[in-house]
Order: C-alpha cells, then sequence, then structure tokens
C-alpha cells in the first residue's frame, strides 16, 4: 500500500490556527433582558435629569420674576437717596432784629444764622401735624432744594447749576391723569387704584421760593406754599408704583461717629428748618435746627410686588387698603417695633413686600452740636 506524504503547507503552524479559528464558536451579543435594563436605566437618568432641569428653570424663572418686580421700587429708592445727599440751604451769617416777625428799624440784638431756602419733613397727612393733609397721603414726606439743573425751557438746559424745589410723598388714587384720553373715555379700561411714590420736581424757571419771601412769613400756611403749591400745582409725578410706606427719619452723629437716637432732632419724625417761625416744637430743639440740614437722614421704602397690589385692588376697589394704622411711625423710639407691626400685618395678608433702608449722609449738612 502505497505511504500517504502531506504536503509541507499543511504541516505550517498557521495552517493549523486557521482551523482553529474556523471551527471556534462565534461570540455572543447582549441578551434581550440586558437590551431592556440598559434602556430602562437610561430612561431613569434622562427622567431625573429632566425634572432636576425643569426646577432649576423654574427656580431662575420665579427668582428672576421677583427681582423685576421690584426693579421700579429699587431705582427710585436710589434716586432718592441721590438727590437727597445733594441738598442744600445755603445759610448764612445776619442781623437778628427784635420781634417776630423781625423789626427791621429796630438796632440789631445780635448775629444769627439766617437762609432763603427750606428744608422739612415729617407726616404727610398727620398725626401731629400735616405737611400735606388729606386721607389719600399715607405716611411721610420729604421736601427740600438742590442745585439740580431741572429745566422746561430748552434755552436754560445746559445751565446744570440751576436750583430747583424738589420732594418726595405717597399718594393712593387711581391713573387716570397718566393713561391715554382714549383709555379713560366711555370707561374702556378699569382705573388701576394703587399707592404711588410721587417726585416732586418744580423746574427752575418756576421756582417760587425766593418771591414767596420765607423769611417774612409767621404761619405754617405761608411757610408751607412753596411745596404744597408745586404738589397741588401737578409738578408731582408717579416715580414708583405699589410703595406702601414711606419712613424719613432724621439722625446725628455722636463724636465717635455712630448714630445717637433720632430723639436729638426729631422725636416725632417732624424736622422743619423753620420751625422757629412759627413755634412749632420746643424752643432748644427750634433754635437747634433753625436753618441747618440734618447731618444723616434715614430713608425706608416698603413696596408691595404688583399680583400682591392687584390682590388688594381686588378686595378693595378704589378705597385706600388699610395696611398700617395712622399712629404707626410718629414716635421715632418705636421705628423698630412699627417696622415689625408693618412687616407682620403684610405677612398675615399674604402680601410679597421688600423693604429698602439706607441712611443717607447729607455733604452740605454743616451741622454743629450746639445751635
Amino acid at each position: 500500500m502505497p505511504e500517504m506524504k502531506h504536503s509541507p503547507i499543511e504541516n505550517h503552524p498557521l495552517s493549523a490556527a486557521r482551523t482553529q479559528l474556523g471551527t471556534a464558536r462565534p461570540r455572543q451579543g447582549f441578551t434581550l433582558v440586558e437590551m431592556l435594563l440598559s434602556i430602562a436605566i437610561v430612561s431613569i437618568v434622562m427622567v431625573a435629569m429632566a425634572e432636576m432641569l425643569d426646577a432649576v428653570l423654574k427656580n431662575l424663572s420665579v427668582a428672576e420674576s421677583r427681582s423685576s418686580q421690584f426693579q421700579e421700587s429699587q431705582a427710585a429708592f436710589d434716586s432718592i437717596i441721590r438727590r437727597l445727599s445733594a441738598c442744600e440751604i445755603n445759610p448764612y451769617y445776619d442781623f437778628v432784629y427784635p420781634g417776630t416777625p423781625q423789626d427791621t428799624s429796630q438796632v440789631p440784638i445780635r448775629y444769627g444764622l439766617e437762609s432763603d431756602l427750606h428744608f422739612i419733613c415729617g407726616p404727610a397727612a398727620g398725626p401731629p401735624g400735616a405737611l400735606i393733609g388729606g386721607d389719600n397721603h399715607p405716611g411721610h414726606a420729604i421736601f427740600f432744594h438742590g442745585a439740580y439743573g431741572f429745566t422746561d425751557t430748552s434755552g436754560l438746559t445746559e445751565m446744570g447749576t440751576l436750583l430747583n424745589s424738589w420732594g418726595y410723598h405717597l399718594e393712593f388714587g387711581d391713573d387716570a391723569g397718566t393713561r391715554a384720553d382714549f383709555l379713560n373715555a366711555g370707561n374702556a379700561s378699569p382705573s388701576k387704584y394703587r399707592y404711588r411714590l410721587k417726585e416732586l420736581q418744580v423746574p427752575a424757571e418756576l421756582l417760587q421760593t425766593y418771591t414767596a419771601k420765607l423769611n417774612e412769613k409767621t404761619t405754617e400756611q405761608d411757610i408751607y406754599g412753596w411745596f404744597r403749591s408745586g404738589v397741588n400745582g401737578g409738578h408731582s409725578h408717579t416715580l414708583a408704583e405699589n410703595i406702601v410706606a414711606l419712613v424719613i427719619t432724621p439722625l446725628v452723629t455722636s463724636q465717635e461717629g455712630a448714630p445717637e437716637k433720632a430723639t436729638e432732632l426729631a422725636p416725632d419724625y417732624f424736622y422743619d428748618t423753620r420751625a422757629y417761625q412759627h413755634n412749632r416744637g420746643s424752643q432748644e430743639l427750634m433754635e437747634r435746627t433753625r436753618h441747618k440740614l440734618p447731618p444723616l437722614v434715614r430713608i425706608t421704602l416698603v413696596a408691595l410686588s404688583e399680583t400682591s397690589a392687584q390682590t388688594l385692588a381686588e378686595t378693595h376697589g378704589d378705597n385706600m387698603p388699610p395696611l398700617y394704622p395712622a399712629s404707626l411711625f410718629t414716635d421715632v423710639t418705636k421705628y423698630e417695633s412699627d417696622l415689625a407691626a408693618l412687616e407682620a400685618n403684610l405677612v398675615e395678608q399674604k402680601l410679597r413686600y421688600r423693604v429698602f433702608t439706607s441712611t443717607v449722609r447729607l455733604r452740605n449738612s454743616k451741622w454743629t452740636s450746639n445751635p
């Protein structure tokens, strides 16, 4: 029987390897159960991430909404600080004659601090006094002068140091005076009743302070006429809506630089550089504040969100909502408790609000501790 011979190629090691590879079992992929489990896990993770992203976006939207609701109030607060810090009274020393009003035909008795301008703050409608009056003027009011350069005459716009009458007060009412006529005609659109922060701006060409000759006046009606006529004469415009409280507190600094009690200057929040002319307050306080700007003034604003203001409007209509009694913010020693009482009342009514407060240094104040 002939001998079988093998080809040298068949005896090669690589040939054996090819044979083994060709006969090996193929690798298995993922089973159906594994695929379904993977898909389920990925779906759960994606749902969780989507919910987290949705929550973050909602929180961001709420934060932006809250911030935008009080942007107008913040801008108004900054405007008050900027204007008030630059107010002026321009005091000077002059002869003081006997009598009230002074009898200039007599021999002068001494030198005294005088001014042709005026600075005053206190309760707008009382008690104990009333700078403006009326039931629709809650909170405090403040009126002063400053070289703000405001004018309605185009030829005077380049004169940036023109003197103006200025001030701030609150008012509750509708918006009929600021809307287009077609909205008011035939009650096409209901009026929007709101608390509003008003800014008094008297153009330089209409300034009445010097012509009023305040130094010759002896009654409150005559002395307060320069700002009351501006408020009633259409020179007050809305600076911000939904401001429900404005509190003005004159302060004085001690020798150490820390604020002293406000009772030093305004125990009832009332500060008038011309109080001596109409006998308002104690003799010591009248002389101490005579033609002197307070060194510091604390400004406090309480603002509501528009949604909260709308809720009040739906409940009270054209009646001013009783958010706090008139007895609040009449005694400066109770400032903290009065503010806490106001906040508690707003919380109880589920109203969203924000409190703005800052102490302003009047840079033109030449305050001295002695009269």
